[in-house]
């Protein structure tokens, strides 16, 4: 019991020196979409932060679990969260052709192009005024 409560006072110890680093290197993703991918990528990077002491105090034996954490993390960040771009890419383009195609199939009757744009468009919109600088407007 003794060494579960010793294991807990320095975790909570760890946290509170590790965490206003780790807030204060943040850099928020872009768009809403993205920002589920970098809670992620976060918990990752923070495991592996952690996971050295907690190996050593577990006696686990298991320190490559450590490049494991971080390989995930920055696979979570990169490239899983440009599915999202991909996505917006896909949606712009179904909207391009459904617009092509409405004189030959004749109106629908919902604009289904502008559905998809509209999609597309919230996907990429940028989520706060101050983080968004320079040319970035995906929904001109």
């Amino acid at each position: 019991m003794k060494k579960l409560i010793s294991i807990g006072v320095a975790l909570a110890l760890l946290t509170m020196a590790v965490v206003p680093g780790a807030v204060a290197a943040y850099t928020p993703p872009d768009t809403y979409a993205k920002v589920p991918f970098a809670i992620l990528a976060s918990g990752f990077e923070l495991l592996e932060t952690l996971w050295p002491d907690l190996d050593e105090a577990l006696g686990m034996d298991m320190l490559w679990l450590e490049t494991v954490f971080g390989e995930l993390g920055s696979w979570t960040r990169g490239p899983l969260s440009w599915t999202v771009d991909m996505l917006a890419w896909g949606l712009g383009l179904g909207a391009d052709i459904m617009d092509a195609l409405d004189p030959v199939i004749g109106p629908l009757p919902l604009p289904v192009g502008d559905l998809l744009n509209d999609v597309a468009c919230g996907l990429m919109m940028c989520w706060s005024a101050t983080n968004c600088t320079g040319t970035f407007d995906p929904c001109a």
